[in-house]
């Protein structure tokens, strides 16, 4: 099903006379890892490969320095696109694409949605945005892609932490449709577009509106943030990770909290799940300046109220509408 594009990874491998290198999935794939192993160890038999076990969230949590201090001279990056500038070794990005078509569901779907479209999807699915764009339009659709901006590398590509692509066309069509599995993606673009937002899944062979799953976030968003509105004492969380660190956003909110006489306390981490900041639980509420991703999927899980910047916003009383933690 997934394309891990082996011969390539062997072509690189052999062409720069790497000995050893490291291979790293994101969560979704580590269950392939030892059979991309075991297929370029057939290849090139002297070759040592390693595996990292750490969890991995996206092209932001790179492990090239942990693989260096390995020995490893080269690091294989599955399943996202380039997003860091710079690295401790040489990191190729295989960016596993998905097979998967879309027009056997558009066919039996095209009804549900409006006239005026954004297409949007992930980098695993980017090789289909002309294929659906043009099928669409062939059938009376106007479609639009958004231009891609920041981390960001194609047209039409959304990022957990970029929505940029929807928002740049948001003012140009009426609703978006989002290639792909999940919600949390396409619940994303609804939040950052304000627009309604369709999913077209390929997995479930459906199409679905987004606009209760919206409501319901929305409402226990809203929910958070009132019960921080009394806290006297914050954690301003940092991420350790490279392509997470906002250090200057979190010493930029210990100020503001500072000056409305609220007690405040920077802590760095690199893991942040809720076994890890339970040490924290007597303070009133935290703040998330690393993936906004683990406000938006994990919040319940923590003890504390958990904020994005933007909602630590309305709290302060600085904004009154809800905006998504982008980077």
């Amino acid at each position: 099903m997934y394309k891990f594009e082996i011969d390539k990874i062997v072509e690189i491998i052999k062409r720069n006379n790497y000995r050893v290198v490291s291979l790293q999935f994101p969560d979704g794939l580590r269950d392939y890892s030892t059979s991309v192993a075991e297929k370029i160890d057939e290849k090139i038999p002297a070759l040592i490969t390693l595996i990292s076990s750490n969890p991995c969230y996206g092209a932001c949590d790179l492990v090239d320095e942990d693989a260096m201090n390995l020995g490893a001279e080269a690091l294989f990056h599955f399943g996202h696109a380039q997003l860091l500038k710079k690295s401790r070794i040489p990191v190729y990005y295989i960016e596993v694409r998905l097979p998967h078509s879309f027009i056997d569901i558009l066919e039996k779907n095209l009804d549900k949605l409006p006239e005026n479209l954004g297409l949007v999807t992930t980098v695993q699915h980017i090789h289909r945005v002309k294929e659906v764009k043009d099928y669409l339009e062939t059938h009376g659709f106007n479609v639009h892609t958004g231009r891609p901006e920041g981390r960001c590398k194609y047209e039409a590509q959304v990022l957990g932490c970029s929505f940029s692509a929807a928002k740049s066309i948001a003012s140009e069509v009426d609703a978006f449709l989002y290639m792909g599995s999940g919600d949390f993606h396409p619940l994303g673009v609804a939040l950052a577009t304000g627009k309604p937002c369709f999913a077209l899944d390929p997995l479930l062979k459906e199409i679905r509106s987004l606009e209760e799953k919206k409501e319901k976030f929305l409402k226990q968003r809203y929910a958070t943030i009132a019960k921080a509105k009394n806290a006297e004492s914050f954690g301003i969380i940092v991420g350790e990770k490279r392509g997470q660190r906002r250090l200057s956003l979190a010493m930029g909110i210990r100020r503001k909290l500072m000056a409305m006489n609220r007690k405040s306390f920077l802590i760095h981490a690199r893991e942040i799940t809720p076994e890890n900041i339970i040490y924290f639980r007597k303070l009133d509420a935290l703040v998330n300046t690393a993936c906004p991703r683990i406000v938006i999927e994990d919040s319940p899980r923590f003890y504390n109220p958990l904020l994005t910047p933007k909602e630590l916003e309305i709290v302060m009383g600085e904004r009154d509408s809800y905006e998504m933690d982008e980077f």
